[in-house]
């Protein structure tokens, strides 16, 4: 997994770089400008450019970036705003002698500019420095550039978002909303919170080199997945491997009209490769079952939801999942606590959907979850087994203190699924997109991470996979039909090329 770091972290990386290479950080400064320079290049045919300028190492980026696209011929104006101190970062003024030994025309402490159709506006007013709310000229600027209709590129962060402490508050705030924000080296944690997406537009990662002896020493607990990151995860199949050395699953899902559900996880879980699929599930979706998911053996317990009988369930197994489409009642939470109480400890488990409604009153009663289980909750769900919460920061670090707290793992469903680890570790998952958010599609990744599971993947790895398996999938049936028009069922077709996409 790569890692990405707190702001505060990634200022102590920029100066152990210094160190490392015996640079000044006016060399880091121009690298920043020069990453900007060539992403605007790529991204843009020549046009008006109005950089906002503002006084600190933020600002000094920006007015870098003025400079080098005005060497390039392109029409620059650069209005800078030092506030009422007047007062500049090292490299800020480095980067005023710079602009004032060229033709560059400038606009001193008037950060509002007179914008054109069809211009381009930088904003490189604050950076992930900002303590304070925005006011004064620099609220106005931005009120006036977010009602102007004109494409903005923030950058770093946009201005006025500020440091991680605030990203709660940032809907009450002025902040700007860019089109698109070009960072360096790393992600921030705000790309990854919905509630900050209108203010973040899309997102850029430009690579200044930092150095990668200072990257490996800084410790963190936050992390991103890619496809290369997911692909290091796969094992390679023996040429002589058999349904019984791929391991054994078992299945506790469906009532009568959730059917669906069971089917779907089924699928999905043999796609993942497992060898063998037991399905447990009521006499009503026998007849479904047998003829949806003829691949699995399918057994019955209960008439129109499940109840646990000991003796119907498989002998030896590898893995358990628990939850889709398992329904509400007194005979679900039963299930729910026979099989933590009797699977606990003997063979690996997910649970998902109606088994997390159930667990939060199971854990109530004072039901323990098994070391290493993996919960797959949506919002709402987490949100009913930890208390409500106002932010999504909030609920990650809730998902987070849960897995530490149970030693357990927590896959955070959303737009970036986040795979909270037992030891404080979070995982971003980059992959996947919107045509994702339809019914079935959770149902879909339990049964790809159960698969996993029982074929001996541990329970990180198995989320991890599983969750990178899911998205790439979706990513793929996006590719074929269209976001809007998927269905939870176009994932699971798509596992196959999604296993070749990330093997390379």
């Amino acid at each position: 997994m790569k890692k990405f770091f707190p702001l505060y972290d990634i200022k102590e990386i920029d100066q152990r770089t210094t160190e490392l290479e015996g640079i000044e950080y006016l060399a880091l400064v121009e690298r920043a400008a020069q990453a900007l320079c060539d992403w605007i290049m790529q991204h843009y045919t020549r046009r008006r450019i109005v950089i906002i300028s503002g006084p600190g190492n933020n600002g000094a980026d920006g007015l870098g970036l003025g400079l080098l696209l005005h060497d390039k011929d392109w029409m620059v104006d650069v209005h800078t705003y030092t506030g009422f101190t007047g007062k500049r970062s090292e490299s800020n003024e480095a980067m005023m002698r710079r602009l004032c030994a060229t033709d560059l025309m400038y606009d001193e402490n008037n950060p509002m500019p007179e914008l054109v159709p069809g211009c381009l506006v930088v904003d490189a007013l604050f950076g992930t420095g900002l303590k304070r709310d925005l006011e004064g000229p620099s609220a106005e600027v931005t009120r006036y550039l977010n009602e102007s209709g004109v494409e903005i590129v923030s950058v770093d962060i946009p201005s006025g978002m500020g440091a991680e402490d605030s990203y709660g508050e940032v809907s009450y705030r002025t902040v700007i909303r860019a089109t698109h924000t070009v960072t360096f080296q790393f992600p921030k944690m705000a790309f990854f919170l919905p509630e900050l997406s209108g203010y973040i537009g899309k997102w850029h990662v430009q690579d200044i080199h930092l150095a990668a002896e200072a990257i490996e020493e800084a410790e963190t607990f936050m992390y991103y997945s890619d496809v290369s990151e997911a692909g290091k995860l796969l094992r390679k199949r023996s040429r002589f491997v058999h349904k019984g050395t791929m391991g054994h699953a078992l299945l506790l899902a469906g009532s009568k009209g959730m059917m669906g559900a069971a089917v779907m996880s089924s699928r999905a879980c043999l796609r993942s490769g497992v060898g063998l699929l037991t399905t447990v599930t009521a006499e009503a979706g026998y007849n479904i079952m047998q003829t949806a998911v003829p691949e699995a053996m399918t057994m019955t317990s209960g008439e129109t939801e499940l109840e646990w009988d000991a003796t119907k369930m498989p002998s030896r197994v590898s893995a358990v999942g628990v939850g889709p489409g398992l329904g509400r009642g007194e005979a679900s939470h039963a299930t729910v606590r026979r099989v933590i109480e009797t699977m606990g400890g003997v063979a690996p488990m997910v649970i998902d959907a109606d088994g997390l409604y159930c667990l939060r009153t199971l854990m109530d009663e004072g039901l323990e979850l098994p070391e290493g289980t993996i919960i797959t909750p949506h919002p709402g769900e987490l949100d009913r087994l930890t208390g409500r919460h106002t932010h999504t920061a909030e609920r990650i670090e809730a998902a987070c203190l849960m897995a530490i707290r149970h030693r357990i793992v927590v896959v955070l469903k959303g737009a970036f699924t986040v795979i909270a680890m037992p030891d404080g570790r979070r995982v971003f998952n980059t992959m996947g997109n919107s045509g994702m958010a339809t019914a079935g599609s959770g149902d879909v990744l339990t049964g790809v991470i159960l698969g996993l599971l029982a074929q001996g993947y541990d329970s990180e790895t198995a989320a991890l996979l599983g969750v990178g398996l899911h998205s790439v999938a979706g990513d793929i049936a996006a590719e074929k039909m269209g976001e809007e028009s998927m269905i939870a069922t176009d994932i699971i077709d798509n596992l196959g090329a999604a296993y070749k996409r990330l093997r390379g």
